[in-house]
């Protein structure tokens, strides 16, 4: 499969989740929390457990010291996000978004124009607010408190409705030029404007952020074999869920929906920057092709 097959697939799933969302009950956010947040550890965040691929191939990772290195570099690195989270919340939540934004923005494939990219990466965050509201500002309280959350939610929701006007635009303007790229971006849009904020964004993360990242992943590493990227994804992701275990059982005093958000989304800022800090080089040099990762 081919990046721009899979954006299709991902375009026929989303209308098709979007036509039966009239046929979903309504579901609490804690039970929603309950079901997606383990579909996104298992699903989603795999693909930042390839980071080692680039680190390998990219970085010049190579011997047991320099692994170490590595590794540790990692940790501090989403420890520090942690910590960042901890004392100042409101700061990390905007900084959060916005590096959200950043990181999103490179799904599109090739040569993107960069206001396309900053549409793309954008509707991830303010397109939820255009119908969902009252149910993002709940989330963002879980990660930031009330008043923190209250702040951006009025801060950034003006901009919601003029940024899905530009997407439309832009999506028309260039829909005959590149069709699959355009149906995606309204695909995308739609997703995170219609579907429950929760629903859409693990659909979005797993079904195009994640999954676009994996094929990327075997195309750089010319490793047709997707099986070999799993089984290189084993380790970290195992250290990674024991990482999750263990947050669980020490904000064991917190109510299990506030546990959840942060869990997931504290962990995903956390694991995000490190991430970035590796392939975003790779990204910007347009995901050539390294070395083969059996070598």
């Amino acid at each position: 499969m081919n990046l721009q097959s899979q954006g299709l697939l991902f375009s026929v799933v989303t209308w098709l989740a979007l036509l039966a969302l009239p046929l979903l009950p309504n579901i609490s956010i804690e039970v929603q929390l309950m079901v997606l947040s383990p579909i996104i550890l298992f699903m989603g965040v795999p693909h930042g457990a390839l980071d080692i691929v680039f680190a390998r191939q990219f970085v010049g990772v190579r011997s047991i010291t320099d692994w170490a290195l590595f590794s540790l570099s990692y940790v501090a690195a989403a420890a520090l996000v942690v910590g960042f989270w901890w004392v100042a919340p409101g700061f990390f939540l905007a900084a959060f978004l916005l590096v959200s934004i950043f990181h999103f923005s490179g799904d599109p494939d090739g040569d993107t124009p960069a206001l396309f990219r900053l549409l793309y990466g954008g509707s991830v965050i303010l397109c939820p607010l255009v119908l969902h509201q009252p149910e993002v500002l709940n989330v963002f309280a879980y990660l930031a408190g009330v008043p923190n959350a209250q702040i951006i939610v009025a801060v950034i929701s003006w901009a919601a409705w003029p940024w899905v006007m530009a997407i439309g635009f832009v999506a028309v303007a260039g829909v005959k030029r590149q069709p699959s790229r355009n149906i995606e971006l309204v695909s995308v849009a739609a997703l995170l404007i219609f579907a429950p904020p929760l629903l859409g964004f693990t659909l979005y993360f797993c079904g195009m952020h994640s999954a676009r990242h994996v094929l990327r992943t075997r195309d750089y590493s010319r490793e047709g074999n997707l099986g070999s990227l799993l089984r290189i994804a084993f380790w970290p992701m195992s250290i990674t869920v024991a990482g999750v275990a263990i947050a669980w059982w020490l904000s064991h005093e917190n109510p299990i929906d506030m546990r959840l958000a942060q869990l997931l989304f504290v962990g995903l800022a956390a694991l995000t920057v490190p991430h970035m800090l590796v392939i975003e080089k790779v990204r910007l040099t347009g995901w050539m092709a390294g070395r083969s990762i059996s070598r």
